[in-house]
């Protein structure tokens, strides 16, 4: 019982946090003269991706046994498989639920901001993998800063872009200032940093919860850190894009997770391979090509269609059970898992082929 109240109080604070968070980072934004783009890939991505950086990095720097390096590899490498996979769920059934036939089921957004964010994403993520597949000296000097060298390209070209800027009547009044005029930004401030608080806050204490419920199933600790931990630490990101697609900012609600995915897959795995042997496991192995298919699978998606659909994020989501399957599988020699997974995987694509259905019959 107490369980359950602990999750069901700590996503409170999660969710209120990410809704003071939004309207904050917009404000903050707005005062910068920063473009959506540059809002939603670079403030709020780094913003909301604090409390599942924590997690990896304490692990590695305070941990110093094997199992605490497996937690923060799992954790490095699991961000960005939840936001590729479950993030894109997220942002479809948001889509379904808020957008209608005659409004058009689809994210609008920016194509260079978000072909920007994918192609950063892809570079980064495939040379921490093979820092991984390939583990010696060399690349362990190497790949840190070329990661490095990415997210920097990847800020400069987010601040100069401009593009989709956000006017202040478009903006609804901080949320801790009574009068709805134009707030300070020290204001401003106080609001990101209490929302922030909110959601480290109830990050902390909702991992804590999970992290008990994962121990009575017995999962590795691998799968433990990139399931679970990420779980519960990326939800300030989804909650944030799900704010944002029900107020019509779609590249904000995409911005803020595929900027995540650039930061969680750049400046984190630099670390990583600076303080770990930085060498894969098979579950290691298996998250990175799972992630990598799932963003491949959006990005080829939208590039030949040019659009966000929710078919095609759905399509993408499905990779996220087959890592849990096939873990749960070998843990308890279960072959009914199968079945399990099986019927989830296949209830996504369904939902996913009705919905490619339904576009196509609102376009006829």
């Amino acid at each position: 019982m107490m369980m359950t109240v602990q999750l069901i109080f700590s996503l409170a604070m999660i969710l209120f946090g990410a809704e003071l968070f939004t309207n904050a980072v917009e404000w903050l934004g707005r005062k910068l003269g920063l473009g959506q783009g540059a809002v939603g890939s670079v403030l709020a991505a780094i913003g909301t991706a604090l409390p599942e950086t924590a997690v990896p990095v304490t692990a590695i720097v305070f941990g110093g046994s094997h199992e605490a390096e497996q937690v923060g590899i799992g954790g490095i490498l699991g961000a960005p498989f939840l936001l590729a996979t479950l993030g894109a769920l997220v942002m479809a059934c948001a889509l379904l639920a808020f957008r209608s036939r005659h409004t058009g089921y689809l994210l609008h957004v920016n194509p260079r901001a978000y072909g920007r964010d994918s192609t950063c994403f892809m570079i980064a993520y495939v040379l921490a993998i093979l820092a991984g597949l390939f583990p010696s000296e060399f690349m362990h000097e190497l790949v840190p800063i070329l990661l490095i060298s990415v997210y920097v390209v990847f800020i400069f070209m987010c601040v100069r872009d401009k593009s989709d800027q956000v006017e202040a009547e478009e903006l609804k009044p901080l949320y801790i200032q009574r009068k709805q005029t134009d707030p300070t930004i020290t204001l401003v401030f106080v609001q990101l940093f209490i929302s922030l608080a909110l959601i480290v806050g109830g990050a902390h204490v909702l991992t804590g919860g999970v992290e008990r419920i994962a121990v009575h199933v017995g999962m590795p600790t691998f799968v433990l850190s990139a399931i679970i931990i990420p779980l519960a630490t990326e939800l300030p990101e989804t909650l944030n894009s799900v704010v944002w697609i029900r107020q019509g900012k779609d590249s904000l609600a995409v911005g803020n997770i595929t900027g995540a995915m650039v930061f969680q897959s750049t400046l984190v795995p630099a670390l990583g391979i600076w303080l770990t042997p930085w060498s894969f496991t098979s579950h290691a192995v298996l998250t990175a090509g799972l992630t990598l298919a799932a963003a491949l699978i959006t990005f080829g998606i939208y590039r030949t269609t040019k659009a966000l659909r929710p078919w095609s994020l759905l399509l993408a989501s499905s990779f996220y059970w087959i890592l849990p399957m096939q873990t749960l599988v070998a843990r308890y020699q279960m072959g009914h898992f199968y079945l399990i997974f099986g019927t989830v995987i296949a209830a996504t694509l369904l939902l996913a082929f009705t919905s490619s259905r339904r576009h196509s019959r609102f376009m006829i």
